[in-house]
């Protein structure tokens, strides 16, 4: 069985209340890198590009590697109670709630972690030495962030692995 996964919680900021407040005890909006950025910036983005804009008014608007702590997602998984053990290694340090299935030897589990937390879960479980399962999941929670438009792996390039996954390779 391969492991499925999904996001189950993102963070929710109250933009209005932060930008609001931060214009005025700044007397400058931390939201103007944002505002005249012209692509579409998930709620997490948009949140971590105001925290860098606070210390630094001149701060590009997008991800902050040093800021990736301040955001906090949750992901359901689905898989074989084998590869379970293997995915929470990978995933060492985030809390983890999982109990069995209906279904004989799979669990459920739930995982929250920083953002910077799950960077470093999938290159953990993205590697060519990972069983191509455990490669399988991380490889979906990459394509997950992926598309909340939360690509913080811009320093590792994509290569093919076996049976449709790919590895991280460190672009560095």
């Amino acid at each position: 069985m391969l492991p499925a996964v999904i996001i189950i919680q993102r963070p929710t900021v109250d933009m209005a209340a932060f930008i609001g407040i931060s214009h005025k005890v700044l007397g400058r909006s931390p939201a103007a890198a944002i505002d005249a950025c012209p692509r579409k910036m998930s709620e997490a983005e948009r949140f971590l590009s105001c925290l860098a804009a606070l210390r630094d008014p001149e701060a590009r608007a997008g991800l902050q590697p040093n800021l990736l702590a301040h955001t906090t997602f949750s992901l359901f998984m689905v898989a074989d109670e084998r590869d379970l053990l293997d995915i929470i290694e990978c995933a060492a340090g985030m809390p983890v709630v999982f109990t069995e299935t209906l279904g004989r030897g799979v669990m459920a589990a739930v995982f929250t972690g920083t953002l910077n937390q799950w960077r470093d879960a999938v290159k953990a479980g993205s590697n060519p030495d990972a069983e191509h399962t455990i490669r399988h999941c991380f490889n979906q929670i990459y394509g997950l962030f992926y598309n909340e438009g939360l690509n913080v792996w811009s320093e590792f390039k994509q290569r093919p692995g076996p049976e449709q996954t790919f590895y991280l390779e460190d672009k560095r």
